[in-house]
């Protein structure tokens, strides 16, 4: 390789390592909240007015930028961009699209592509792929900018909210016989969006009722404020960019158990770490210890009539000692996949309830009877029809091992709904406006329960 060859491959590899850097984020501190984020990012006040692509603009509330220090005294923040245009400028068109010819015209209004026709002097509106430019075309650029005096030298945060990241929480609930050994695993899901790389040095999760708007009702467009004064489901994607548990060559960061502030939880990441552009980077959380029951779920409103149906597969889950945040779970049993949920917030020994499906080999049939009707009044006249039925329920267990079924019998109110009669006496209870109870069945059981009810 000769001297000249030698410096030209010096000088392209430093164009695109710097390139490379310029096109990531560094030393960002960084809130992440299931559709935002908030970035913290120390600046020198010489980075002052720092400038953002239209891209980048677009997934930033600009209503949020906010410059942070002990001993700043804001005076005035200036958001604006620059105004140059295309407008005036001499461009080429395409006037017929039979003729791939391209004559001169002068752009008037590039925002609806309306041009001067220099070859007829006429003015018309004409599609952005007829057009070629004599000059780059205008990028629009936003620039953020504060007025501050400063009497103590100090590190300066630009803090800001961006809504291109934001995470979520799935879990793997894997079942066995052996309700000991059972498992949940919880995972934090890291959604990167944006078109830019972060290096990430202090990351916060914050799970709970946050309530946070993704985007300003503002206008993103010239503005400055001037203050006195000194101053925490799934959106798809194109497949081919989508790139899941991106992980960095060294050891992946670990989340902390989670500490709760103000109601809300905040999980901790204290190691550094990249976020790639349009990725997913998906952590281990935790893995409790887990109190787990299944039974069949017979739950329905009351309706008049006979009736026969299935129970539902249902769990009900205990974590005694943590807080588990909403989110999706995958449910296996013995390593099969056999639902999908996604359940809110639970706190702490809080018992979580879902079902997954019906259970074909769990079966029930209502036989109802209308017994009799009669009037009541209430103590300022109004008069108001009661009645009595008698319902004889039918629960079937076709799987060779013991199971409990649960049957929940709802009303629209609890009003005068009282119960007469009961052959399981210590089985059926009112609870509100639900007549329920709790029966076991032996393996290829059947068992009939009769009860008698009045209502309104």
């Amino acid at each position: 390789m000769n001297t000249i060859s030698y410096f030209l491959t010096i000088i392209i590899i430093k164009i695109v390592v710097i390139d490379s850097l310029n096109n990531i984020t560094n030393g960002i501190h960084i809130q992440i909240f299931d559709n935002i984020a908030e970035i913290s990012q120390e600046i020198s006040p010489f980075d002052l007015p720092i400038t953002y692509s239209q891209q980048e603009w677009n997934d930033i509330r600009s209503d949020s930028f906010r410059l942070i220090g002990n001993y700043l005294n804001i005076e005035a923040q200036i958001i604006s961009f620059n105004r140059t245009s295309l407008n005036g400028q001499k461009i080429l068109i395409q006037r017929n699209l039979k003729n791939e010819t391209f004559t001169e015209a002068i752009m008037i209004d590039e925002t609806q592509n309306l041009i001067h026709d220099l070859i007829d002097n006429t003015y018309y509106m004409i599609n952005s792929d007829r057009i070629k430019y004599l000059s780059i075309p205008f990028l629009r650029k936003y620039f953020v900018d504060f007025i501050f005096d400063i009497n103590h030298l100090e590190n300066i945060y630009l803090r800001y909210l961006q809504n291109n990241i934001k995470w979520k929480v799935r879990y793997d609930l894997l079942l066995e016989n052996n309700n000991t050994d059972s498992i949940l695993q919880a995972y934090a899901d890291i959604r990167n969006d944006g078109s830019s790389t972060l290096m990430i040095d202090f990351a916060e999760l914050i799970s709970g009722d946050v309530n946070i708007q993704s985007s300003s009702s503002a206008s993103s467009g010239y503005y400055a404020t001037t203050t006195t004064g000194g101053y925490a489901a799934y959106d798809s994607v194109d497949s081919n960019n989508e790139q899941q548990g991106i992980a960095p060559a060294s050891a992946p960061p670990t989340i902390s158990q989670g500490a709760e502030l103000a109601g809300i939880y905040v999980f901790s990441i204290n190691e550094t770490f990249i976020l790639d552009p349009r990725s997913n980077y998906i952590l281990p959380m935790f893995r409790p210890v887990i109190d787990i029951e299944r039974y069949g779920l017979i739950e329905k409103y009351f309706r008049a009539m006979d009736n026969r149906g299935n129970a539902q597969r249902a769990y009900r889950l205990r974590v005694p000692d943590r807080y588990l945040p909403k989110g999706h779970v995958f449910v296996r049993e013995s390593d099969r996949l056999v639902g999908e949920i996604y359940w809110s917030d639970h706190s702490a020994n809080e018992t979580n309830e879902f079902n997954i499906g019906e259970d074909p080999d769990l079966q029930y049939i209502e036989y109802i009877q209308l017994i009799s009707r009669r009037q009541a009044y209430e103590a300022n006249g109004y008069r108001f029809m009661l009645s009595t039925y008698t319902t004889n329920l039918h629960l079937i267990n076709n799987k060779n091992r013991l199971i409990n079924i649960e049957y929940r019998l709802r009303f629209s109110s609890q009003d005068n709904l009282t119960l007469k009669e009961d052959t399981n006496e210590t089985l059926l209870q009112i609870d509100g406006s639900t007549i329920s109870g709790i029966f076991q069945l032996n393996p290829n059981d059947e068992q009939e329960i009769k009860f008698t009810f009045e209502t309104q």
